[in-house]
């Protein structure tokens, strides 16, 4: 198996005891609800009215509530365990996306809270970024493309935003006292309506290594989760 191939490689990461890593991976191959995401929508009626128009095809997971600015639909997934990282852990989220068209204020979205409540969260337009709890910082990226991201922190205070591979952010979370690990994402935002694509959107806690040793901790815990 290449599980036994690449385990061969892992004597390159640090030497020092991995605590509580994990990876949890949504590929597009299938509903995130298959990997143990709770799915949230509804619209001004209430919970569990209307909902994005939703397909899922070639691996892409595209939302459309475009019919009506009331709309929210996202995924959520909470209290699954311990998200921070410990000595010589890294936690990393990163997630793929496409926004073709957003009418408001920011509507795709994406939030991270840490075990003892410090929290991440932004929202987008067409072609920037919103970092809500750093007083709405925007961020821009070029409009109409598919751009990778990815949050890198090592204490859930601090963290880097990467957009394409390059830094663009060194950022802080935000103290909201609510306890408890959490990620959303999706169309999250009510009074604003979008046309966006989800190609992944995997997070976790990895030994902290150097250069392409942590990416090679990364392809093999995801193999045999990948079936």
């Amino acid at each position: 198996m290449k599980r036994a191939l690449i385990g061969a490689m892992l004597i390159a990461l640090s030497d020092a005891p991995v605590l509580g890593a994990y990876w949890i991976d949504w590929d597009a191959s299938d509903w995130p609800d298959a990997l143990g995401y709770i799915r949230s929508w509804g619209n001004w009626q209430g919970p569990h009215q209307g909902g994005a128009n939703r397909t899922l095809e070639n691996g892409v997971l595209t939302y459309d509530s475009l019919y009506d600015s009331g709309v929210y639909d996202y995924y959520y997934m909470e209290n699954f365990g311990s998200m921070d990282p410990g000595p010589n852990e890294t936690f990393t989220c990163e997630w793929r996306l496409k926004v073709d068209v957003v009418n408001g204020d920011g509507d795709p979205g994406l939030a991270l809270r840490s075990d003892d409540g410090w929290v991440l969260a932004y929202t987008y337009g067409e072609d920037h970024l919103r970092s809500i709890f750093e007083g709405y910082l925007s961020i821009p990226f070029e409009p109409g493309l598919w751009h990778e991201y990815q949050v890198v922190s090592w204490d859930m205070r601090s963290y880097d935003l990467a957009i394409d591979g390059g830094i663009v952010h060194h950022g802080s979370f935000d103290d909201v006292m609510i306890p408890g690990s959490y990620v959303a994402w999706g169309d999250g935002t009510q009074g604003a309506a979008s046309l966006h694509h989800w190609d992944y959107v995997r997070f976790g806690v990895v030994p902290e290594a150097r250069g392409f040793c942590l990416f090679v901790w990364v392809v093999a815990w995801r193999v045999p989760r990948r079936g």
